[in-house]
């Protein structure tokens, strides 16, 4: 799955509901067929593709599409008064050294988000996980309702090598929450970096401000829960009344168990964290640093240099882009980072034709680029018989303590 992808910790919750070990399923998971905790991809993707309407489903596309239209039309030939044929022109610079240099750089980034899913993954090699990656990137974006199918897919590569389902829904929960909160931090340490340069950050205040508080809290909570049963069942008491507030207000029959969802996720995650967090803290700001070089780089090869735009400009041009990502309105927030990098990057100095072609070339590697190679995946996947293995045939993951 791609590790952008916005959707893929709320399917995951929703997954969770489907691989649930040694509890009542209740009368919706019995009603959806998700009861045993080994369920098959197609259910898990089923499950979550029903859970809206064909008819809201469409309106979201609809939605979608205009959002990107708009976005693409007017937003961003306004904001760079730039035409897209200038994009070509810019890239043309660029000689064969530097476009193998920057798909290296790509590639390695890659390659560091593997050490992500093998830490909340057990057992998986960093090849599979290569593998699982850009198959299930892939059929996210280019598939419509992409996030629920590439997850689906997750689940099927995942499950053929001997994986559990519960295993599964796990790291895709673990490693999703992790994804945000260093979507969180960043800006962060990008408005410290601009404040100790002496950049003018004013406009950049509020939004960081925000995103602290967020991440603040995300921590406490995330602390909170795993520290205690009592601790997690009063936590979810809490958001129990917020939740429940929420679905008057939407005028829904029913809240999902807050307080439930909270245990669940406790018991099935606090062996892994609390032997693997800083391992997979680890991995999580190396891939993502390896993200931010790569845009680095795809600025420099389109020639604008460090009198226009330092290594800390670009920087923060990166963590706010990355935290547009998680804007649901589009897949893995397309249109909006694009936008929001473009506007920081000229707004920091860049040149209009320069920046949206910097972008553009680093949106090409990070978003269009994963679907040939997603292919190769997919050939990988069913070409390497000997990484086929019968279900539950691995060990599980760390023990609950």
């Amino acid at each position: 799955m791609s590790p952008d992808d916005a959707s893929v910790p709320a399917i995951g919750i929703a997954a969770s509901a489907a691989v649930e070990p040694n509890s009542d399923p209740g009368p919706a998971r019995r009603d959806a067929g998700l009861v045993e905790d080994d369920v098959d991809a197609r259910a898990i993707v089923e499950h979550e593709l029903h859970r809206k309407s064909g008819w809201r489903r469409g309106v979201e596309a609809f939605i979608s599409l205009a959002v990107l239209v708009l976005i693409f039309v007017l937003v961003l030939p306004a904001v760079t008064s730039s035409h897209y044929s200038q994009i070509w022109t810019e890239l043309q610079k660029l000689d064969w050294m530097q476009v193998i240099g920057l798909t290296s750089l790509w590639i390695f980034s890659m390659v560091l988000y593997t050490g992500v899913l093998t830490t909340t993954l057990p057992g998986l090699s960093h090849p599979q996980a290569l593998t699982v990656n850009f198959a299930g990137s892939a059929v996210s974006n280019v598939v419509p309702f992409g996030g629920a199918v590439g997850v689906g897919a997750t689940y099927s590569i995942d499950m053929s090598w001997g994986f559990r389902a519960s295993a599964i829904t796990l790291s895709i929960l673990v490693s999703g929450v992790w994804n945000v909160f260093t979507k969180l931090a960043f800006p962060v340490l990008a408005l410290l970096f601009l404040v100790l340069k002496g950049e003018s950050t004013a406009g950049l205040l509020v939004p960081t401000l925000l995103g602290l508080l967020v991440l603040t809290v995300a921590v406490v909570v995330l602390a909170l829960v795993l520290q205690s049963e009592a601790l997690a069942l009063k936590v979810g008491a809490i958001g129990q009344r917020v939740v429940t507030l929420v679905s008057r207000w939407l005028r829904r029959s029913s809240a999902p168990d807050v307080a439930a969802s909270l245990v669940g996720f406790r018991v099935r995650s606090i062996g892994l964290l609390r032997t693997r967090w800083w391992r997979l803290t680890l991995w999580m700001l190396a891939y993502n640093l390896g993200q931010f070089f790569l845009l680095l780089a795809c600025v420099r090869a389109i020639g604008i240099d460090t009198a226009q735009l330092g290594w800390v400009e670009v920087f923060a041009a990166f963590a706010f882009a990355r935290l547009l990502e998680t804007i649901p309105l589009t897949p893995s927030g397309v249109g909006f980072v694009e936008a929001g990098a473009v506007a920081a990057l000229i707004g920091f100095g860049g040149s209009d034709a320069g920046s949206l072609a910097a972008v553009f070339l680093f949106r090409g590697f990070t978003y269009l680029a994963e679907i040939p190679l997603g292919a190769i995946g997919w050939l990988a996947w069913g070409t390497r018989r000997s990484w086929r293995r019968p279900l539950r045939a691995r060990e599980p993951g760390p023990a609950v303590v």
